[in-house]
């Protein structure tokens, strides 16, 4: 069966754009906010679902696969043994390649964990952490590289390549000066835009120039007084329009406030529904749309986002099929060994 996306010559951006004419708003609003997909509360894991941070469905109709998504930027995790008997490689700490000033090694780290993702079924990594390290004592700095913005841009944007060229989504997070855990979801981080500019956001401005990330996610806190997951100034102002970001904005895992503003402050999907205290992106936002709150065109852009977004990475194209994964190191060399696949090296 031919699929409109499948004529020849198209980009990213116009295949996106037939998928998303095609599409119900039943459709689109299945992707604009889903639960954790792992056993919580005595619910089952989504049918379809591989077990991980999140899930949301394929639509067979018009050749699109699911959205299934695994954390992080050190390796493909199992969340609370979801995948018992799941195995991946667990890469050093970021900070370590930060120490090696090493972007081929960044970009190749980058391919180990896109190419695990991929061999396990999954098409969207949260990886690609970008903050500066601010407090030395971050219960996340292990996953972030440096305090210098020119360092961590750059090695973060050779990471978010390597996994993207295993047809996976790369997460870059979290957006913005997200430097501390003790708090987070009160912690306000008060900064002027000129110093704004030449530190944190230098950094990600850098992992997105060369990385081209598929999404970006704002992380917990409050950035001067607003809530990153709808914050006008970073993700409309700044993301969208001074960077010209062309992906999604996912929300950290229960850290969506509201349903109108946040949609028209930027933020495109609800992820881990389930933890906050409502499910904004669906009825309220459907409510919000048929009141005129927000017009329909963002919806659709919000899809169209993420659409783009897989069609960029080949992540619709080429699907990724669990199957069983075998890692091992080779002379210098990562090799992945996937049944029926061959080896990648």
């Amino acid at each position: 069966m031919k699929y409109c996306w499948q004529q020849k010559g198209l980009t990213a951006d116009e295949k996106a754009r037939l998928v998303v004419d095609e599409m119900t708003q039943d459709e689109k609003f299945a992707w604009l906010s889903g639960p954790m997909a792992i056993p919580m509360h005595n619910q089952p894991l989504p049918e379809g679902a591989i077990g991980s941070a999140a899930y949301y469905p394929g639509i067979p109709r018009l050749g699109i696969p699911p959205l299934q998504q695994s954390d992080a930027s050190l390796g493909v995790s199992a969340l609370g043994n979801v995948r018992p008997g799941d195995n991946a490689t667990a890469l050093p700490s970021g900070l370590l390649l930060g120490a090696t000033f090493n972007t081929v090694m960044a970009e190749r780290t980058g391919e180990v964990v896109g190419r695990e993702a991929f061999a396990k079924g999954f098409n969207v990594q949260l990886a690609g952490g970008a903050n500066l390290i601010r407090e030395p004592r971050g219960g996340r700095n292990f996953e972030y590289i440096s305090e210098d913005p020119l360092l961590t841009g750059v090695l973060a944007g050779h990471s978010v390549k390597g996994i993207q060229s295993q047809h996976v989504v790369s997460t870059v997070k979290h957006f913005a000066v997200n430097s501390q855990e003790t708090g987070r979801v009160v912690v306000s981080s008060d900064i002027s835009e000129a110093a704004l500019r030449e530190s944190d956001l230098l950094a990600f401005e850098l992992a997105i120039e060369i990385g081209k990330p598929g999404s970006v996610m704002p992380g917990y806190n409050l950035v001067n007084g607003e809530w990153a997951s709808e914050n006008d100034f970073l993700l409309n102002r700044v993301l969208k329009s001074d960077w010209q970001f062309a992906g999604w904005v996912m929300s950290d895992w229960g850290a969506t406030h509201s349903a109108t503003k946040a949609a028209l402050a930027g933020l495109d999907v609800q992820s881990g529904a389930n933890l906050d205290e409502k499910v904004w992106f669906a009825d309220p936002l459907r409510e919000a749309v048929a009141a005129g709150d927000v017009p329909q065109s963002r919806i659709d852009e919000m899809i169209h986002r993420i659409l783009r977004s897989l069609f960029a990475v080949g992540a619709i194209d080429q699907p990724a099929i669990p199957g069983a994964v075998l890692i091992t190191w080779l002379t210098g060399c990562w090799r992945s060994v996937k049944r029926n696949r061959g080896s990648y090296c």
